[in-house]
């Protein structure tokens, strides 16, 4: 098992997530969305304490790398989840609502701001109120870095709580003077 094609996917992934970070802000106040940054944060302790086995596989400009384990840090594994979230205060005005409940949540970035969430679509079980499917789309765009992820979550009920059964991650990055990289991970999760 090659784990440094792994290693080398995270850090590829890690440098995203630094490009994309807001700057701080708070968001702690009434939501104007949906809380998708709650429904993680909860998957992220509950993965945490059941330690379920994943399947994951990743693809970087053709190279395929398959591997399982239970050994997973789940905050750093849906930190995109996290950043797709668009409750921040500075985000308040930005988003177009296409659709909001009682079982479908979308929004879409309005024409000329300038925010790394392009859109986000949720569909909630019709109970718990819940996410069975998430999907964003998530742009960052500097003179030196180019980067596109499209972020997919879905979940099942286990008993009364819904847990997330697959992630995946698809896009490309760019970086001046070097060609654009394709890739695709994705996980499956077995309870």
């Amino acid at each position: 098992m090659n784990y440094r094609f792994f290693h080398i996917v995270a850090a590829f992934l890690f440098l995203f997530l630094i490009s994309c970070a807001p700057e701080g802000s708070s968001d702690d106040g009434p939501k104007a969305y949906f809380d998708l940054k709650g429904f993680i944060q909860n998957q992220i302790v509950y993965l945490n304490d059941k330690r379920p086995e994943v399947n994951k596989t990743a693809v970087l400009g053709g190279k395929h790398e398959a591997s399982k384990t239970r050994d997973i840090d789940w905050k750093k594994e849906l930190e995109l989840f996290v950043q797709a979230d668009i409750n921040k205060p500075s985000y308040r005005q930005s988003y177009e609502i296409v659709q909001n409940g009682p079982t479908r949540y979308e929004y879409r970035l309005k024409p000329g701001s300038d925010l790394p969430v392009a859109y986000l679509k949720i569909e909630t079980d019709s109970v718990l109120r819940q996410p069975l499917y998430v999907e964003a789309l998530i742009r960052a765009k500097n003179k030196i870095y180019d980067s596109e992820k499209k972020v997919v979550m879905q979940a099942a009920k286990h008993g009364n709580l819904l847990g997330v059964t697959s992630y995946s991650v698809d896009g490309y990055q760019k970086l001046i003077f070097v060609e654009r990289k394709l890739f695709h991970i994705k996980g499956e999760i077995g309870f």
